[in-house]
Parts: C-alpha cells; structure tokens; sequence
C-alpha cells in the first residue's frame, strides 16, 4: 500500500493495521477484519480503509472492497489526496477487470493515471491488462514487458504477474509449449511465496496453454489443483468459475467417450 496520508495516522491506528495484516499473513481473517475495523473507526484519513478494501480484494471479496473503496475516494477528494485517489482508482480497475467489466476497469485505470506523476510497474500491468482485453496484442506485450524492467520497487511485487502476463500472451500468440515452461516457473515462485489465488490463476492459465497443444487430461487436471489453491485462498469468485469451466470439460470428456454402437 502507498503511504498515501499514513504520516497522519495515530499510533493506535498504525497499531491495529499492523495487527490486521499479521493476522491475514496467517490466514486468520476474522480476526485480521476485526483489526480492520478497529482502525476505520479511528481514522479520518482513507488510509485504513485502502488497506482494508486492498485485503478484501485480494480474497475476492469485490463488492465489499468496491463500498470501502467509495469511502476512501470521499476522504481523499475532501484533502486533495491525489496519491490516495491514484491508489484507489488503479484498485477499481483491478476489481472491475476481474468482475468482466473491461471498459469500466479500462476508465478507472486512466482515472488512476491522472491522479499520478509517474506509471509505476503496477499501472503498466493494468495497462497491459487492458489492452489484451482491448486485443491489442502487441501493445499489451510491450507494456507488460516494461513492466517487469521497471519493476525494482519491492513495494509492489508485480513483477511475477507481469511475468505471468508475457507468459500467457507469448504462448497463446507463439508457441505454446514455450509459454508453459515459463508459466510453471512462475507458478513456482507464487506457491513459494504462499500467493495461493495467484498460484491458481497460473494453473488456469496453464490449462489454456494445455489446451492449445490438445493436452485435455492434463487441461483438467490443471484446473482441479487450481481449485484447490482458489480454496485454500480464500478466492471463491475464481475457485467457482475453475468449478464452471471443469464442469465443461467434463461433460465434454464425456461426450468423447461417448459410442453410439452402445444404444
């Protein structure tokens, strides 16, 4: 999170957000939003509700992570907070791109833009991002690289998601067998780091590549394990659509097998 307005915080604010991120370390999230809470009521600032909506959103908790959000953007807009509304604004596009809205998340991320000085490594990935969505490949494929060449703020670590970005367009536009090396090495990195949702998100993504060289078996497997990372997470959004899409290939399995003689 940015420091945006934390030299204004009280140490019993500061206190409590620390507290509240130990506990999501662990995974004890009832006790990291009771934490949360307790330091929303203490701050006038959107600090504590940044850092709140930023953990809700990482558990897919959107439309939560969207009302806090809203709070903040009527705290910083009151003080002139341009780096708190740069923040909450590139969050938006996030939460707004995993939701399907690509031309909601697309407006946020220039709102986000607007608000800053200088594009970070975070605001190229959400660029990159929506380009793909926009199919504009090759620009998609610039900016995600730049990404990762910028990427020297440990503040941010996008520099695995971009990698898994170029990893995924490189295969689905070149060689898919290429993108799948790089991909593991990257899901690797995330299990290792305990970043169970983004772990899963590269299984899926594998499974696409998977897909692209006729691997079915290997294609469902991949999206069963990524279930079982979304779980654990916790990421329900994404572990119901990997349950959607494992259904399909299923039931498209099953129809390969299926002999006409046996009627």
């Amino acid at each position: 999170m940015s420091n945006s307005g934390s030299d204004q915080l009280s140490l019993k604010v500061k206190r409590n957000l620390r507290s509240a991120e130990r506990h999501a370390l662990n995974g004890a999230w009832s006790d990291a939003d009771a934490c949360f809470q307790a330091a929303i009521e203490s701050d006038a600032t959107p600090v504590s509700r940044i850092a709140y909506a930023g953990s809700l959103t990482e558990r897919e908790r959107y439309h939560e992570a969207i009302c806090l959000f809203t709070q903040a953007i009527d705290r910083a807009s009151a003080t002139g907070n341009r780096e708190a509304l740069g923040v909450i604004f590139h969050n938006l596009a996030v939460i707004y791109r995993e939701l399907g809205d690509a031309d909601l998340a697309r407006r946020f991320q220039q709102r986000a833009l607007l608000q800053l000085d200088d594009c970070g490594p975070a605001e190229l990935l959400g660029l990159a991002n929506d380009a793909w969505l926009s199919k504009r490949t090759e620009l998609a494929s610039c900016l995600a690289e730049s990404c990762v060449e910028l990427d020297d703020d440990t503040e941010f670590s996008v520099d695995l998601e971009a990698q898994a970005t170029i990893s995924t367009m490189s295969g689905l536009l070149d060689n898919p067998r290429d993108g799948i090396r790089s991909l593991i090495q990257v899901y690797r990195q995330h299990c290792s780091r305990n970043e169970l949702r983004l772990a899963g998100i590269d299984l899926m993504n594998l499974a696409v590549l998977l897909a692209q060289i006729g691997w079915a078996h290997a294609e469902a497997n991949m999206v069963r394990r990524a279930i079982g990372h979304f779980d654990s997470a916790p990421a329900p959004v994404s572990a119901s659509r990997s349950r959607q899409v494992l259904a399909q290939l299923e039931r498209i399995q099953s129809l390969s097998r299926f002999d006409p003689s046996w009627n």
